[in-house]
């Protein structure tokens, strides 16, 4: 059958029109919605048009400010949720300034991504202090999130703590381990994190917020996922900015600027910009990161893992720009650096970064985690070219015990004042 397009009217309430455009036929393939601003009317017509339509695009300003009723895979963990995407649908707004674009008022956890076997997009849309998430991802396969824009975030008590995220992909709820991988298998295939814009703005020292956040996902070898963050920008997280743990597959984080601004949050000890943890293949390039916060422990790039049994190899740290800008006075802990390895790594490269501002060290390696818990100790890594400008600390710091680590031709300028470390020679190893 030959399709048309059509417009009616839905509803009209308070002189406001919800206008659907759709193709008839033997199904609606396409629809667009216009906001009403009216919560209960707003979350049915998205609903309605996310459960009957191919390609949905949404037009105004969207309340999602009323009880959420979506129940989520890990109902111990999440709070319910706004709209329920579980089939291949792409989902769009209309981009422009902030009163022009598309936008998402409220809402706990605005979106939540449930698809198995299925490929979704959402782009172009503004959250306005969503609660929780902005989008939360519990299996797909293929996902795109492109141009949104995500303004503050309101947190919930999760794992016992006020946390929130921009963007989370998350199959495990909780802080993966060896013991609590959570589901991998349900997330697969490329997911595409690009030219996103997050200020999770007014966020307190009492509250875990953070940009994109990644844990428990792809499973080796046969469910992968091929994951690519780049281009986003990101501000003032208490909590990294980005963030992977346990993945299964390959992640390229790459031309990302980071900006932490200067409030972390007390409830963590060693925060991260751009934190990667426990397994994956990665390339962390090109990010331009200033990190602000006043921690001890600080760390603009962390590559670590804890556990024996989750080896993390062949992490690429290259041509990233790192600035340490903590407030004067910080008192520096056993782990603040601008990159920094840790724990069971090895064969891990660091090259051609520029790191500049003041910290402990600017590339440290160190054992870790502390006793009493098993300690891994980082083998056969890699530091090589790296330049350190107008740097306060030790440009390199090579923790007591760590064998078989390269650095090479090491450049730039330094003010060790604190007489934290003695760099190896250019060009030598630390045995």
């Amino acid at each position: 059958m030959k399709r048309s397009l059509s417009k009616f009217c839905l509803m009209v309430l308070g002189g406001v029109a919800t206008v659907v455009t759709l193709a008839v036929g033997t199904a609606a393939q396409s629809v667009e919605i216009v906001a009403t601003g009216h919560a209960d009317l707003d979350v049915r017509n998205v609903q309605r048009a996310v459960d009957e339509n191919e390609h949905v695009t949404l037009i105004g300003h969207f309340s999602f400010d009323r009880l959420p009723t979506v129940l989520t895979a890990l109902p111990n963990i999440y709070p319910p949720a706004t709209i329920r995407v579980w089939k291949s649908v792409s989902i769009s707004g209309v981009s422009g300034d902030d009163d022009e674009m598309t936008t998402i008022e409220g809402g706990t956890i605005p979106f939540y991504v449930e698809a198995p076997g299925a490929s979704v997009t959402i782009q172009s849309l503004r959250f306005n202090r969503p609660t929780l998430d902005g989008i939360l991802v519990y299996a797909v396969s293929g996902l795109t999130i492109t141009k949104c824009k995500f303004k503050g975030i309101v947190p919930s008590v999760l794992g016992g703590a006020p946390t929130g995220s921009a963007i989370e992909i998350n199959t495990v709820g909780n802080l993966p381990s060896p013991t609590q991988t959570g589901h991998p298998e349900n997330i697969a295939g490329r997911l595409l994190i690009t030219n996103n814009d997050i200020d999770l703005e007014s966020a307190s020292v009492a509250e875990n917020t953070l940009g994109i956040t990644i844990f428990g996902v792809g499973r080796s070898p046969d469910r992968e996922a091929d994951i690519y963050v780049s281009g986003n920008t990101i501000r003032r997280t208490t909590e990294p900015a980005i963030n992977f743990r346990l993945l299964g597959g390959q992640a390229n984080v790459e031309s990302n600027v980071i900006n932490t601004g200067t409030v972390s949050s007390t409830l963590v000890l060693r925060p991260e910009a751009i934190r990667i943890a426990n397994t994956g293949s990665y390339v962390i390039a090109h990010n331009k990161i200033d990190c602000e916060w006043p921690d001890a422990d600080a760390m603009g790039i962390g590559v670590f893992s804890q556990f024996g049994v989750w080896q993390l190899e062949h992490v690429v740290v290259m041509d990233n720009d790192v600035t340490m800008s903590p407030p004067p006075g910080t008192v520096f802990g056993d782990f603040s650096a601008g990159i920094s390895i840790r724990g069971f790594t090895g064969d891990n490269l660091v090259a051609n970064n520029r790191i500049r501002g003041h910290a402990r060290a600017a590339l440290a390696l160190d054992v870790f985690p502390l006793p009493p818990r098993p300690q891994g100790t980082p083998r056969n890594n890699a530091l090589v070219l790296n330049r350190v400008d107008d740097f306060e600390g030790a440009p390199v710091l090579i923790g007591q015990g760590i064998n078989d680590t390269l650095v090479l031709e090491q450049q730039g300028t330094s003010d060790d004042r604190g007489g934290t470390a003695t760099p190896p020679a250019p060009g030598g190893r630390r045995d």
